[in-house]
Protein backbone atom coordinates (compact mmCIF):
# COMPACT_ATOMS: atom_id res chain seq x y z
CA UNK A 1 0.00 0.00 0.00
CA UNK A 2 2.84 2.41 0.70
CA UNK A 3 3.71 2.49 -2.98
CA UNK A 4 0.17 3.35 -4.05
CA UNK A 5 0.41 6.23 -6.56
CA UNK A 6 4.17 6.27 -5.99
CA UNK A 7 4.09 8.45 -2.90
CA UNK A 8 6.94 8.75 -0.42
CA UNK A 9 10.40 10.24 -0.33
CA UNK A 10 11.78 7.80 -2.89
CA UNK A 11 9.18 8.80 -5.45
CA UNK A 12 10.77 12.21 -6.03
CA UNK A 13 13.39 10.69 -8.31
CA UNK A 14 11.30 7.93 -9.84
CA UNK A 15 10.32 7.85 -13.53
CA UNK A 16 6.94 9.45 -14.22
CA UNK A 17 4.12 8.09 -16.39
CA UNK A 18 1.57 9.75 -18.67
CA UNK A 19 -1.15 7.18 -18.06
CA UNK A 20 -4.16 7.13 -15.79
CA UNK A 21 -3.39 6.82 -12.09
CA UNK A 22 -2.82 3.23 -11.15
CA UNK A 23 -1.79 1.53 -7.95
CA UNK A 24 1.86 1.54 -9.02
CA UNK A 25 2.33 4.79 -10.93
CA UNK A 26 2.76 8.47 -10.06
CA UNK A 27 1.33 11.26 -12.23
CA UNK A 28 3.80 12.47 -14.83
CA UNK A 29 5.18 15.99 -14.65
CA UNK A 30 5.29 18.36 -17.62
CA UNK A 31 6.92 21.61 -16.52
CA UNK A 32 6.39 24.76 -18.62
CA UNK A 33 9.10 26.64 -16.71
CA UNK A 34 12.80 26.09 -16.42
CA UNK A 35 14.45 24.83 -13.28
CA UNK A 36 13.13 22.33 -10.75
CA UNK A 37 9.40 22.15 -10.10
CA UNK A 38 8.40 24.29 -7.12
CA UNK A 39 5.53 26.31 -5.66
CA UNK A 40 5.13 29.70 -7.34
CA UNK A 41 2.94 32.53 -6.13
CA UNK A 42 -0.23 32.94 -8.17
CA UNK A 43 -2.17 35.66 -6.31
CA UNK A 44 -0.97 37.98 -3.55
CA UNK A 45 -2.01 41.20 -1.86
CA UNK A 46 0.45 44.08 -2.32
CA UNK A 47 1.41 46.74 0.21
CA UNK A 48 -1.51 48.90 -0.96
CA UNK A 49 -4.03 46.17 -0.30
CA UNK A 50 -4.56 45.35 -3.99
CA UNK A 51 -4.67 41.82 -5.35
CA UNK A 52 -2.02 41.00 -7.95
CA UNK A 53 -0.96 38.06 -10.09
CA UNK A 54 2.70 37.11 -9.90
CA UNK A 55 4.40 37.56 -13.33
CA UNK A 56 6.22 34.24 -12.98
CA UNK A 57 2.94 32.35 -12.59
CA UNK A 58 1.42 34.27 -15.50
CA UNK A 59 4.36 33.36 -17.75
CA UNK A 60 4.14 29.70 -16.72
CA UNK A 61 0.40 29.49 -17.32
CA UNK A 62 0.60 31.20 -20.71
CA UNK A 63 2.58 28.20 -21.95
CA UNK A 64 -0.09 25.66 -20.97
CA UNK A 65 -2.26 25.70 -24.10
CA UNK A 66 -4.03 22.40 -23.41
CA UNK A 67 -7.11 21.98 -21.16
CA UNK A 68 -6.45 22.25 -17.44
CA UNK A 69 -8.16 21.10 -14.28
CA UNK A 70 -7.45 22.82 -10.95
CA UNK A 71 -7.48 21.14 -7.54
CA UNK A 72 -7.22 23.53 -4.62
CA UNK A 73 -6.91 22.83 -0.90
CA UNK A 74 -8.32 25.35 1.54
CA UNK A 75 -8.99 25.44 5.27
CA UNK A 76 -7.70 26.79 8.54
CA UNK A 77 -4.04 27.72 8.86
CA UNK A 78 -1.46 25.18 10.10
CA UNK A 79 -3.66 22.12 9.67
CA UNK A 80 -1.76 20.26 6.97
CA UNK A 81 -3.15 21.59 3.65
CA UNK A 82 0.31 21.62 2.10
CA UNK A 83 0.98 18.05 3.26
CA UNK A 84 -2.08 16.81 1.34
CA UNK A 85 -0.96 18.64 -1.81
CA UNK A 86 2.50 17.10 -1.55
CA UNK A 87 0.91 13.65 -1.40
CA UNK A 88 -1.06 14.43 -4.56
CA UNK A 89 2.25 15.40 -6.16
CA UNK A 90 3.74 12.07 -5.16
CA UNK A 91 6.43 13.85 -3.16
CA UNK A 92 7.50 13.95 0.46
CA UNK A 93 8.10 17.70 0.16
CA UNK A 94 7.21 20.51 -2.20
CA UNK A 95 4.63 22.88 -0.78
CA UNK A 96 5.95 24.18 2.53
CA UNK A 97 4.61 22.37 5.59
CA UNK A 98 4.33 24.38 8.83
CA UNK A 99 5.50 23.15 12.21
CA UNK A 100 4.91 26.41 14.08
CA UNK A 101 1.98 28.72 14.81
CA UNK A 102 2.89 31.02 11.91
CA UNK A 103 1.14 30.33 8.58
CA UNK A 104 3.40 29.43 5.64
CA UNK A 105 1.10 30.24 2.74
CA UNK A 106 -0.04 33.78 1.91
CA UNK A 107 -2.47 34.29 -0.96
CA UNK A 108 -2.72 31.51 -3.54
CA UNK A 109 0.25 29.38 -4.61
CA UNK A 110 0.55 27.14 -7.66
CA UNK A 111 2.78 24.14 -8.33
CA UNK A 112 4.87 25.18 -11.32
CA UNK A 113 4.72 21.82 -13.11
CA UNK A 114 1.26 20.64 -14.24
CA UNK A 115 0.55 16.94 -13.82
CA UNK A 116 -0.22 15.31 -17.15
CA UNK A 117 -3.47 13.40 -16.68
CA UNK A 118 -5.80 11.34 -18.83
CA UNK A 119 -9.47 11.37 -17.83
CA UNK A 120 -11.52 8.17 -17.76
CA UNK A 121 -13.06 9.15 -21.11
CA UNK A 122 -9.59 9.41 -22.68
CA UNK A 123 -9.35 13.22 -22.61
CA UNK A 124 -5.82 14.45 -21.89
CA UNK A 125 -5.41 17.50 -19.69
CA UNK A 126 -3.05 19.23 -17.25
CA UNK A 127 -3.80 19.06 -13.54
CA UNK A 128 -2.78 22.16 -11.55
CA UNK A 129 -2.49 22.09 -7.77
CA UNK A 130 -3.36 25.21 -5.78
CA UNK A 131 -2.48 25.94 -2.15
CA UNK A 132 -4.58 28.52 -0.34
CA UNK A 133 -3.81 30.78 2.59
CA UNK A 134 -5.45 29.65 5.83
CA UNK A 135 -8.90 31.18 6.14
CA UNK A 136 -8.36 32.17 9.78
CA UNK A 137 -4.81 33.55 9.72
CA UNK A 138 -4.30 36.06 12.55
CA UNK A 139 -3.44 38.92 10.18
CA UNK A 140 -6.56 38.58 7.99
CA UNK A 141 -9.81 40.48 7.85
CA UNK A 142 -13.15 38.74 7.32
CA UNK A 143 -13.55 40.25 3.85
CA UNK A 144 -10.06 39.17 2.80
CA UNK A 145 -10.70 35.59 3.95
CA UNK A 146 -13.94 35.47 1.97
CA UNK A 147 -12.23 36.85 -1.13
CA UNK A 148 -9.38 34.30 -1.00
CA UNK A 149 -11.86 31.50 -0.33
CA UNK A 150 -14.08 32.67 -3.19
CA UNK A 151 -11.17 32.92 -5.63
CA UNK A 152 -10.10 29.37 -4.84
CA UNK A 153 -13.65 28.11 -5.40
CA UNK A 154 -14.10 30.04 -8.65
CA UNK A 155 -10.84 28.80 -10.16
CA UNK A 156 -11.13 25.15 -9.12
CA UNK A 157 -12.42 21.98 -10.73
CA UNK A 158 -12.22 20.29 -7.32
CA UNK A 159 -12.15 22.13 -3.99
CA UNK A 160 -10.82 20.26 -0.94
CA UNK A 161 -11.77 21.77 2.40
CA UNK A 162 -9.21 20.52 4.93
CA UNK A 163 -10.25 20.38 8.59
CA UNK A 164 -9.15 18.76 11.83
CA UNK A 165 -11.76 16.65 13.63
CA UNK A 166 -15.42 16.00 12.94
CA UNK A 167 -18.24 18.18 11.59
CA UNK A 168 -19.82 20.04 14.49
CA UNK A 169 -21.46 23.43 14.87
CA UNK A 170 -18.09 25.15 15.24
CA UNK A 171 -16.86 23.54 12.01
CA UNK A 172 -20.02 24.53 10.16
CA UNK A 173 -19.78 28.05 11.54
CA UNK A 174 -16.26 28.38 10.12
CA UNK A 175 -17.75 27.59 6.72
CA UNK A 176 -20.09 30.56 7.05
CA UNK A 177 -17.76 31.99 4.39
CA UNK A 178 -19.98 30.09 1.98
CA UNK A 179 -22.97 32.26 2.89
CA UNK A 180 -20.80 35.35 2.40
CA UNK A 181 -19.79 34.24 -1.10
CA UNK A 182 -23.19 35.18 -2.49
CA UNK A 183 -22.44 38.78 -1.48
CA UNK A 184 -19.02 38.76 -3.17
CA UNK A 185 -19.80 36.95 -6.46
CA UNK A 186 -22.44 37.27 -9.15
CA UNK A 187 -23.30 34.85 -11.91
CA UNK A 188 -24.27 37.58 -14.35
CA UNK A 189 -24.06 41.37 -14.48
CA UNK A 190 -27.82 42.00 -14.62
CA UNK A 191 -30.18 41.18 -11.81
CA UNK A 192 -29.80 41.39 -8.06
CA UNK A 193 -27.90 39.32 -5.55
CA UNK A 194 -26.93 35.84 -6.70
CA UNK A 195 -28.26 32.85 -4.77
CA UNK A 196 -26.13 29.94 -3.62
CA UNK A 197 -28.01 27.59 -5.95
CA UNK A 198 -27.18 29.83 -8.93
CA UNK A 199 -23.52 29.78 -7.95
CA UNK A 200 -23.77 26.03 -7.54
CA UNK A 201 -24.08 25.65 -11.31
CA UNK A 202 -20.49 26.87 -11.63
CA UNK A 203 -19.05 25.36 -8.45
CA UNK A 204 -16.33 22.69 -8.32
CA UNK A 205 -16.61 19.25 -6.79
CA UNK A 206 -16.47 19.83 -3.03
CA UNK A 207 -14.50 17.42 -0.82
CA UNK A 208 -14.71 17.88 2.95
CA UNK A 209 -11.53 16.26 4.26
CA UNK A 210 -11.62 15.45 7.98
CA UNK A 211 -8.15 14.99 9.50
CA UNK A 212 -7.28 13.23 12.77
CA UNK A 213 -10.77 11.75 12.66
CA UNK A 214 -11.54 9.43 15.55
CA UNK A 215 -15.35 8.98 15.57
CA UNK A 216 -17.08 5.72 14.78
CA UNK A 217 -19.33 6.28 11.78
CA UNK A 218 -22.51 4.68 13.08
CA UNK A 219 -26.08 5.94 12.76
CA UNK A 220 -29.08 4.07 14.19
CA UNK A 221 -26.87 1.08 14.98
CA UNK A 222 -25.68 0.74 11.41
CA UNK A 223 -22.35 1.63 9.83
CA UNK A 224 -22.43 4.68 7.55
CA UNK A 225 -20.01 6.15 5.02
CA UNK A 226 -18.21 9.49 5.38
CA UNK A 227 -20.55 10.85 2.67
CA UNK A 228 -23.56 9.78 4.78
CA UNK A 229 -21.95 11.50 7.76
CA UNK A 230 -21.63 14.73 5.75
CA UNK A 231 -25.25 14.63 4.57
CA UNK A 232 -26.49 14.03 8.11
CA UNK A 233 -24.46 17.00 9.34
CA UNK A 234 -26.01 19.20 6.62
CA UNK A 235 -29.61 18.34 7.53
CA UNK A 236 -31.67 21.33 8.70
CA UNK A 237 -31.75 21.86 12.45
CA UNK A 238 -35.24 21.58 13.93
CA UNK A 239 -36.60 24.54 15.81
CA UNK A 240 -37.09 28.28 15.41
CA UNK A 241 -35.43 31.51 16.33
CA UNK A 242 -32.55 33.59 15.03
CA UNK A 243 -29.81 31.14 16.06
CA UNK A 244 -31.53 28.20 14.38
CA UNK A 245 -32.11 30.27 11.24
CA UNK A 246 -28.40 31.19 11.11
CA UNK A 247 -27.37 27.55 11.51
CA UNK A 248 -29.73 26.44 8.75
CA UNK A 249 -28.60 29.25 6.45
CA UNK A 250 -25.06 27.85 6.55
CA UNK A 251 -26.30 24.31 5.89
CA UNK A 252 -28.57 25.44 3.07
CA UNK A 253 -25.75 27.46 1.48
CA UNK A 254 -23.30 24.55 1.56
CA UNK A 255 -25.85 22.17 0.00
CA UNK A 256 -26.82 24.71 -2.67
CA UNK A 257 -23.32 25.96 -3.49
CA UNK A 258 -21.78 22.49 -3.66
CA UNK A 259 -24.33 20.10 -5.16
CA UNK A 260 -21.53 17.66 -6.09
CA UNK A 261 -19.91 16.92 -2.73
CA UNK A 262 -18.00 14.15 -0.98
CA UNK A 263 -16.39 13.51 2.40
CA UNK A 264 -13.17 11.68 3.28
CA UNK A 265 -11.72 10.93 6.69
CA UNK A 266 -8.10 10.42 7.76
CA UNK A 267 -7.06 9.08 11.16
CA UNK A 268 -4.13 10.59 13.02
CA UNK A 269 -1.04 9.63 10.98
CA UNK A 270 1.27 9.22 14.00
CA UNK A 271 0.93 9.09 17.76
CA UNK A 272 4.19 10.85 18.57
CA UNK A 273 3.69 14.63 18.82
CA UNK A 274 7.30 15.44 17.89
CA UNK A 275 7.02 13.32 14.74
CA UNK A 276 3.79 15.08 13.78
CA UNK A 277 5.64 18.40 13.72
CA UNK A 278 7.98 17.06 11.03
CA UNK A 279 5.46 14.98 9.11
CA UNK A 280 6.98 15.90 5.75
CA UNK A 281 10.24 14.24 6.86
CA UNK A 282 8.64 10.95 7.92
CA UNK A 283 8.66 8.04 5.49
CA UNK A 284 5.22 6.74 4.56
CA UNK A 285 6.02 3.28 5.87
CA UNK A 286 6.24 4.82 9.35
CA UNK A 287 2.66 6.14 9.17
CA UNK A 288 -0.35 4.23 10.49
CA UNK A 289 -1.78 1.78 7.93
CA UNK A 290 -5.28 3.24 8.38
CA UNK A 291 -3.96 6.69 7.51
CA UNK A 292 -2.19 5.41 4.38
CA UNK A 293 -5.33 3.58 3.26
CA UNK A 294 -7.41 6.75 3.66
CA UNK A 295 -4.80 8.81 1.83
CA UNK A 296 -4.77 6.31 -1.03
CA UNK A 297 -8.56 6.46 -1.32
CA UNK A 298 -8.54 10.27 -1.36
CA UNK A 299 -5.79 10.42 -4.00
CA UNK A 300 -7.61 7.93 -6.22
CA UNK A 301 -10.82 9.96 -5.98
CA UNK A 302 -9.05 13.23 -6.83
CA UNK A 303 -7.35 11.79 -9.91
CA UNK A 304 -10.43 9.98 -11.17
CA UNK A 305 -13.01 12.73 -10.65
CA UNK A 306 -11.13 15.90 -11.55
CA UNK A 307 -11.97 17.23 -15.01
CA UNK A 308 -10.87 20.27 -17.03
CA UNK A 309 -12.86 23.26 -15.82
CA UNK A 310 -15.19 24.79 -18.37
CA UNK A 311 -18.10 27.18 -18.80
CA UNK A 312 -20.47 26.30 -21.58
CA UNK A 313 -18.33 25.08 -24.45
CA UNK A 314 -15.24 26.98 -23.32
CA UNK A 315 -12.65 24.71 -21.72
CA UNK A 316 -10.12 26.38 -19.45
CA UNK A 317 -6.49 26.54 -20.59
CA UNK A 318 -3.52 28.29 -19.01
CA UNK A 319 -4.08 31.61 -20.84
CA UNK A 320 -7.80 31.50 -20.03
CA UNK A 321 -7.03 30.88 -16.35
CA UNK A 322 -4.78 33.96 -16.41
CA UNK A 323 -7.50 36.06 -18.02
CA UNK A 324 -10.25 34.83 -15.67
CA UNK A 325 -8.11 35.44 -12.60
CA UNK A 326 -7.13 38.94 -13.75
CA UNK A 327 -10.78 39.76 -14.42
CA UNK A 328 -11.81 38.66 -10.93
CA UNK A 329 -8.94 40.58 -9.33
CA UNK A 330 -9.74 43.74 -11.29
CA UNK A 331 -13.29 43.61 -9.95
CA UNK A 332 -12.12 43.09 -6.36
CA UNK A 333 -9.53 45.88 -6.62
CA UNK A 334 -12.16 48.30 -7.94
CA UNK A 335 -14.59 47.51 -5.15
CA UNK A 336 -16.90 45.66 -7.53
CA UNK A 337 -18.34 42.16 -7.36
CA UNK A 338 -16.70 39.59 -9.67
CA UNK A 339 -19.21 38.40 -12.25
CA UNK A 340 -18.66 34.86 -13.51
CA UNK A 341 -20.32 35.11 -16.92
CA UNK A 342 -18.88 38.56 -17.70
CA UNK A 343 -15.37 37.45 -16.74
CA UNK A 344 -15.52 34.39 -18.99
CA UNK A 345 -17.01 36.46 -21.83
CA UNK A 346 -14.27 39.10 -21.56
CA UNK A 347 -11.62 36.39 -21.71
CA UNK A 348 -13.31 34.77 -24.72
CA UNK A 349 -13.35 38.17 -26.42
CA UNK A 350 -9.66 38.80 -25.71
CA UNK A 351 -8.55 35.33 -26.81
CA UNK A 352 -10.62 35.47 -30.02
CA UNK A 353 -9.20 38.90 -30.79
CA UNK A 354 -5.65 37.57 -30.39
CA UNK A 355 -6.49 34.61 -32.61
CA UNK A 356 -7.94 37.01 -35.22
CA UNK A 357 -4.79 39.18 -35.21
CA UNK A 358 -2.57 36.13 -35.59
CA UNK A 359 -4.67 34.77 -38.46
CA UNK A 360 -4.64 38.03 -40.42
CA UNK A 361 -0.87 38.38 -40.05
CA UNK A 362 -0.43 34.77 -41.11
CA UNK A 363 -2.58 35.29 -44.23
CA UNK A 364 -0.59 38.34 -45.33
CA UNK A 365 2.70 36.48 -44.92
CA UNK A 366 1.46 33.21 -46.45
CA UNK A 367 -0.43 34.42 -49.56
CA UNK A 368 1.94 33.66 -52.44
CA UNK A 369 2.21 36.85 -54.53
CA UNK A 370 4.81 35.35 -56.84
CA UNK A 371 2.10 33.50 -58.77
CA UNK A 372 1.38 34.77 -62.34
CA UNK A 373 -1.51 37.26 -62.43
CA UNK A 374 -3.99 34.73 -63.71
CA UNK A 375 -7.36 33.82 -62.25
CA UNK A 376 -6.78 30.14 -61.42
CA UNK A 377 -3.28 30.54 -59.96
CA UNK A 378 -4.22 33.48 -57.75
CA UNK A 379 -7.44 31.86 -56.58
CA UNK A 380 -5.55 28.74 -55.54
CA UNK A 381 -2.90 30.76 -53.69
CA UNK A 382 -5.62 32.78 -51.94
CA UNK A 383 -7.63 29.71 -50.88
CA UNK A 384 -4.55 27.95 -49.57
CA UNK A 385 -3.64 30.96 -47.41
CA UNK A 386 -7.25 31.26 -46.20
CA UNK A 387 -7.48 27.63 -45.09
CA UNK A 388 -4.19 27.78 -43.20
CA UNK A 389 -5.16 31.06 -41.53
CA UNK A 390 -8.57 29.70 -40.49
CA UNK A 391 -6.88 26.67 -38.94
CA UNK A 392 -4.63 28.99 -36.94
CA UNK A 393 -7.63 31.05 -35.83
CA UNK A 394 -9.61 28.00 -34.69
CA UNK A 395 -6.61 26.73 -32.74
CA UNK A 396 -6.36 29.98 -30.77
CA UNK A 397 -9.98 31.13 -30.46
CA UNK A 398 -11.99 29.93 -27.46
CA UNK A 399 -15.65 29.13 -27.05
CA UNK A 400 -18.37 28.71 -29.63
CA UNK A 401 -20.39 31.76 -28.70
CA UNK A 402 -20.86 35.25 -30.04
CA UNK A 403 -17.22 36.32 -29.64
CA UNK A 404 -15.85 33.54 -31.84
CA UNK A 405 -18.61 33.96 -34.42
CA UNK A 406 -17.98 37.72 -34.55
CA UNK A 407 -14.25 37.40 -35.18
CA UNK A 408 -14.75 34.53 -37.59
CA UNK A 409 -17.03 36.78 -39.64
CA UNK A 410 -14.54 39.64 -39.46
CA UNK A 411 -11.82 37.27 -40.60
CA UNK A 412 -13.73 36.25 -43.73
CA UNK A 413 -14.36 39.93 -44.50
CA UNK A 414 -10.64 40.59 -44.09
CA UNK A 415 -9.75 37.78 -46.51
CA UNK A 416 -12.15 39.10 -49.15
CA UNK A 417 -10.97 42.69 -48.82
CA UNK A 418 -7.27 41.77 -48.81
CA UNK A 419 -7.74 39.69 -51.98
CA UNK A 420 -9.82 42.41 -53.69
CA UNK A 421 -7.22 45.03 -52.80
CA UNK A 422 -4.47 42.86 -54.25
CA UNK A 423 -6.43 42.31 -57.49
CA UNK A 424 -7.18 46.02 -57.73
CA UNK A 425 -3.49 46.85 -57.38
CA UNK A 426 -2.64 44.32 -60.09
CA UNK A 427 -5.26 45.89 -62.39
CA UNK A 428 -3.88 49.37 -61.79
CA UNK A 429 -0.34 48.17 -62.41
CA UNK A 430 -1.39 46.43 -65.65
CA UNK A 431 -3.26 49.51 -66.86
CA UNK A 432 -0.24 51.74 -66.19
CA UNK A 433 2.07 49.33 -68.01
CA UNK A 434 -0.25 49.18 -71.04
CA UNK A 435 -0.58 52.96 -71.19
CA UNK A 436 3.17 53.42 -70.92
CA UNK A 437 3.74 50.82 -73.65
CA UNK A 438 1.31 52.52 -76.08
CA UNK A 439 2.75 55.96 -75.40
CA UNK A 440 6.29 54.72 -75.90
CA UNK A 441 5.34 53.04 -79.20
CA UNK A 442 3.63 56.21 -80.42
CA UNK A 443 6.63 58.39 -79.56
CA UNK A 444 9.06 56.09 -81.33
CA UNK A 445 6.97 55.88 -84.52
CA UNK A 446 6.48 59.65 -84.61
CA UNK A 447 10.18 60.18 -84.08
CA UNK A 448 11.03 57.70 -86.88
CA UNK A 449 8.63 59.36 -89.33
CA UNK A 450 9.70 62.94 -88.60
CA UNK A 451 13.44 62.52 -88.30
CA UNK A 452 15.66 64.37 -90.85
CA UNK A 453 16.95 61.11 -92.26
CA UNK A 454 13.59 59.37 -92.26
CA UNK A 455 13.33 56.49 -94.69
CA UNK A 456 11.18 53.46 -95.12
CA UNK A 457 13.80 51.07 -93.70
CA UNK A 458 14.06 52.95 -90.40
CA UNK A 459 10.27 53.13 -90.07
CA UNK A 460 9.98 49.36 -90.77
CA UNK A 461 12.66 48.67 -88.16
CA UNK A 462 10.84 50.77 -85.54
CA UNK A 463 7.55 49.12 -86.51
CA UNK A 464 9.11 45.69 -85.97
CA UNK A 465 10.21 46.72 -82.49
CA UNK A 466 6.75 48.10 -81.87
CA UNK A 467 5.20 44.78 -82.85
CA UNK A 468 6.99 43.31 -79.83
CA UNK A 469 5.46 46.07 -77.70
CA UNK A 470 2.06 45.27 -79.21
CA UNK A 471 2.51 41.65 -78.18
CA UNK A 472 3.19 42.80 -74.64
CA UNK A 473 0.11 45.01 -74.83
CA UNK A 474 -2.01 42.10 -75.98
CA UNK A 475 -0.79 39.97 -73.10
CA UNK A 476 -1.53 42.72 -70.60
CA UNK A 477 -4.90 43.35 -72.19
CA UNK A 478 -5.71 39.67 -71.78
CA UNK A 479 -4.72 39.92 -68.13
CA UNK A 480 -6.98 42.94 -67.64
CA UNK A 481 -9.90 41.14 -69.27
CA UNK A 482 -9.29 38.12 -67.07
CA UNK A 483 -9.42 40.27 -63.93
CA UNK A 484 -12.53 42.10 -65.14
CA UNK A 485 -14.24 38.74 -65.66
CA UNK A 486 -12.91 37.55 -62.30
CA UNK A 487 -14.31 40.62 -60.52
CA UNK A 488 -17.72 40.28 -62.19
CA UNK A 489 -17.78 36.60 -61.25
CA UNK A 490 -16.96 37.42 -57.59
CA UNK A 491 -19.69 40.05 -57.38
CA UNK A 492 -22.25 37.67 -58.87
CA UNK A 493 -21.36 35.08 -56.24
Amino acid sequence: MMRLFGRGRDSDNSPQSNSLPSPSQSPSISSPVTGPARPIRLVYCDEKGKFRMDPEAVAALQLVKEPIGVVSVCGRARQGKSFILNQLLGRSSGFQVASTHRPCTKGLWLWSAPLKRTALDGTEYNLLLLDSEGIDAYDQTGTYSTQIFSLAVLLSSMFIYNQMGGIDEAALDRLSLVTQMTKHIRVRASGGRTSASELGQFSPIFVWLLRDFYLDLVEDNRKITPRDYLEIALRPVQGSGKDIAAKNEIRDSIRALFPDRECYTLVRPLNNENDLQRLDQISLDKLRPEFKAGLDALTKFVFERTRPKQMGATVMTGPILVGITESYLDALNNGAVPTISSSWQSVEEAECRKAYDSATEFYMSTFDRSKPPEEVALREAHEEAVQKSLALFNAGAVGVGSAKKKYEGLLHKFFRKAFEDYKRNILMEADIRCSNAVQSMERRLRAACHSSDANIDNVVKVSTNCSVILSIKALLLKTILNFIFFKIYDVSQ
